[in-house]
């Protein structure tokens, strides 16, 4: 499975990029995982046939097992990549024919900035991967 993180940011706070890149490390052997950054969500390309997410803010979270269901079961129906677009609240209205197409992925009822949640997005990868491969890490 290949995941794929998409940032409308130039760069990300150095302190978190290495929180990020740390599950991303420990993520490897289950499944790849890419982030791209954009200057303007303007040049956002997905690939053919990937599920494609909005993360945004709201009720509704799944939990670690949740989304380890929810990648389980997009495998099974043939998809080997799913992407997840992080913006801020403002940038759908911004990128309508973008962002009105795309199926939401409430992360958090917290309002956090795109770099936290890129954090707790590859936290959360991080963890239903090891409750696929019976890691008692998510406990």
């Amino acid at each position: 499975m290949e995941i794929i993180i998409h940032i409308e940011s130039k760069k990300l706070d150095k302190n978190l990029q290495l929180a990020i890149n740390e599950y991303i490390k420990r993520t490897s052997p289950y499944c790849r995982v890419n982030i791209k950054l954009y200057k303007s969500f303007d040049k956002l390309t997905t690939k053919s046939g990937s599920k494609v997410f909005k993360v945004i803010a709201g009720d509704g979270s799944p939990t670690s097992e949740r989304l380890c269901q929810i990648i389980q079961n997009l495998n099974l129906n043939g998809f080997s990549c799913i992407e997840f677009v992080i913006t801020d609240c403002n940038k759908d209205t911004i990128y309508p024919a973008i962002f009105d197409s795309l199926e939401t992925f409430n992360l958090s009822s917290f309002s956090m900035s795109m770099d936290l949640t890129t954090v707790v997005l590859t936290e959360q990868i991080y963890r239903a991967y090891t409750i696929m491969n019976n890691i008692t890490y998510h406990k």
